[in-house]
């Protein structure tokens, strides 16, 4: 004996696009993302400064003098280069930013989605997105405006 499955499907994009919420997190990661970049763009400049000058003033150096120089650029590169991880890497600053400013978003939305599809008894509902690989969805299956609805936008 078979069993019927209620399904329903939301589209995370369009409600994200009218949640104000959402705006202005993106534009405070924006934001923060421009001050490392910058910060990160000084450190690459002094490496480029460093380097130059070494170029220049290389024949009149002792061995010494250049070893002292190259560590000097080498230390400064491997600063930044940290810097640059610290900030952008896997576990980075951005990371937990996006994690902070954006996971309670889209908690509402799961919360809300998942308040819904127990009122209406769903046992299913999928994200539809750009990316995922639906070649069909039935209009009348998407939740989306209850969604949106529901979260008062």
């Amino acid at each position: 004996m078979g069993f019927a499955q209620k399904i329903a499907y939301i589209e995370v994009d369009k409600i994200l696009d009218k949640m104000p919420a959402f705006e202005k997190a993106n534009n405070e990661i924006d934001a923060q993302i421009k001050l490392w970049d910058d910060e990160i763009d000084k450190k690459f400049d002094k490496i480029e400064e460093l380097y130059q000058a070494y170029v220049v003033n290389e024949s009149q150096m002792t061995d010494e003098q250049k070893k002292q120089k190259q560590d000097e650029i080498f230390d400064a590169e491997k600063q930044a280069n940290e810097l640059k991880d610290s900030k952008f890497g896997n576990e980075g600053e951005l990371m937990q930013l996006q994690e902070q400013k954006l996971k309670p978003i889209y908690d509402q939305i799961y919360n809300k989605t998942e308040e819904i599809a127990a009122e209406n008894g769903y046992d299913y509902v999928f994200e539809k997105s750009a990316e995922s690989s639906w070649i069909y969805t039935n209009p009348a299956l998407n939740l989306t405006e209850e969604v949106i609805k529901a979260l008062n936008l």
